[in-house]
């Protein structure tokens, strides 16, 4: 079977969305790490309390480390108020190199596919030996619940014209990949995402 043009182009796609994707939900989850900290070590953002010693000090260009990657971010400062910049502890872990951070990019991937949300954001910081008891339950709740958002928003909205649905492998996963093709001609993002399991791969 000969298909047309446009439709190859669609299958060519598919990698580059997934890893778009997924490339979105771990860039939501480092933010919200550093984020997390800095409601850790100042006051609330709308309830100032100068008992603390720290404050914002806005928001700066910087990058983390990823599977031996450099990622551009937009991180949070914190300043004392008697002077100085408060180091982030988790942002310094987050610019080393590790060995287990390949196998957080898996588990990142492995999350997404099987709607295990928490498992997703959880393998972050473990990957970065960053300890349990510096991430806040919040921060574990919030993001996943953000990731579910992401990954299982509605469709109501798209005008899909045809569905692609093949197999890849992303970071070591095989998953089974839903691409929407919209009516103008162009793809939306990855529809759905699942793992797969089948000894057959």
């Amino acid at each position: 079977m000969r298909l047309p043009l446009a439709l190859v182009e669609v299958w060519e796609e598919l990698q580059a969305e997934v890893e778009r994707l997924t490339g979105e939900a771990r860039l939501q989850i480092l933010q919200a790490i550093l984020e997390d900290e800095v409601q850790q070590v100042v006051e609330p953002r709308h309830r100032p309390d100068p008992s603390t010693g720290n404050q914002r000090w806005g928001r700066q260009p910087g990058c983390v480390v990823f599977a031996g990657q450099k990622i551009a971010l937009v991180r949070p400062r914190v300043r004392s108020r008697v002077g100085g910049e408060v180091e982030l502890t988790c942002y310094r872990r987050l610019q080393q190199v590790g060995r287990m951070q390949q196998a957080v990019a898996e588990r990142i991937v492995s999350g997404l596919s099987t709607r295990r949300y928490r498992r997703a954001v959880e393998a972050v910081p473990e990957g970065y030996g960053i300890e349990h008891s510096s991430v806040s339950r919040h921060f574990v709740r919030a993001t996943a619940q953000q990731l579910q958002q992401l990954c299982e928003r509605r469709l109501e909205e798209l005008r899909l014209v045809a569905l692609v649905i093949d197999g890849i492998e992303v970071a070591g996963q095989p998953l089974v990949v839903a691409l929407g093709v919209v009516a103008r001609g162009s793809t939306a993002s990855p529809t759905r995402l699942w793992k797969f399991n089948s000894v057959y791969w």
